[in-house]
């Protein structure tokens, strides 16, 4: 059972992940900072605005950045929306870091990956049991994920836990000196809080959903600084709203994670969802 945090984290980063072609424009990064028990964010923005202007805004240099970034802040929690772990049947007998480190020896391609769980599971959607329990809308290898679960698992969270860069949780205890990363998802966060809202679109009901979320999200203590709001509400796509509420879940688990309580073990092997 991972123990209570080594030291604690004052620096909170939220990110909607993606793995598209067009992950530059798509990964946002919210960053905010911890003082008196609220959460302050000061800045959401695409992951290409904290790149230097020198460097291509290609899929593997972002993800590159971003894996940089994890290793570099070693005191603050990311919050990632991105499957960390697998269902148990399809990682059969291997823990889950043998599971990790194995990723990109087993897959090829996000196609491989996909195509393989689908056989696994006899072309079934199995769903870990955290998803279950959250009510996240899909599982790791769905179609609309399987890409961000490559992507994510092999140029990011595999080369960090091989060179021991982060600490992945639950799976893995927190140390100081290490940031810590863990799953959000900003659908399951919504659902936990009642407000789970259309708020992706360019019409004006989507526009105000996203001005009801931001609302509500004060209520939490957390403040916002203005171009933050601004980014998340001219945002249609909701990139920029998702990495505000990846940031929350990341600051809403430091509290959890000072309890003691045991974990099951499937969180242990497949991963768990911080909403």
């Amino acid at each position: 059972m991972p123990s209570s945090p080594a030291n604690p984290k004052t620096l909170v980063y939220g990110v909607d992940f993606s793995g598209s072609k067009t992950a530059c424009k798509k990964i946002w990064v919210s960053r905010g900072t911890i003082h008196n028990e609220t959460l302050h964010i000061n800045s959401c923005c695409p992951i290409s605005n904290l790149m230097h202007n020198d460097i291509r805004k290609e899929r593997d240099n972002c993800l590159s950045f971003l894996r940089e970034l994890i290793s570099i802040e070693t005191e603050a929690i990311f919050g990632l929306d991105l499957s960390l772990g697998f269902p148990q049947a399809i990682i059969n007998d291997q823990s889950w870091e043998s599971s990790i480190l194995n990723f990109s020896k087993s897959y090829n391609s996000p196609e491989d990956f996909r195509n393989k769980c689908r056989n696994t599971m006899g072309n079934k959607e199995v769903k870990r049991t955290t998803e279950i329990q959250k009510k996240a809308p899909f599982c790791v290898y769905n179609l609309r994920l399987y890409r961000q679960t490559y992507y994510g698992i092999r140029c990011i969270i595999e080369p960090l836990v091989k060179k021991k860069a982060a600490c992945i949780i639950p799976m893995q205890e927190q140390v100081a000196g290490k940031a810590s990363v863990i799953e959000i998802c900003p659908a399951c966060t919504l659902k936990r809080n009642g407000i789970y809202i259309h708020y992706k679109g360019k019409n004006n009901r989507e526009l105000e959903n996203r001005r009801i979320i931001l609302s509500t999200i004060k209520t939490w203590k957390i403040e916002l600084e203005k171009e933050v709001i601004k980014a998340a509400l001219e945002d249609t796509e909701g990139d920029a709203l998702d990495s505000i509420l990846a940031a929350y879940a990341a600051y809403h688990a430091l509290q959890k994670m000072e309890s003691s309580t045991p974990l099951a073990e499937e969180y242990l092997s497949e991963g768990m969802i911080y909403d």
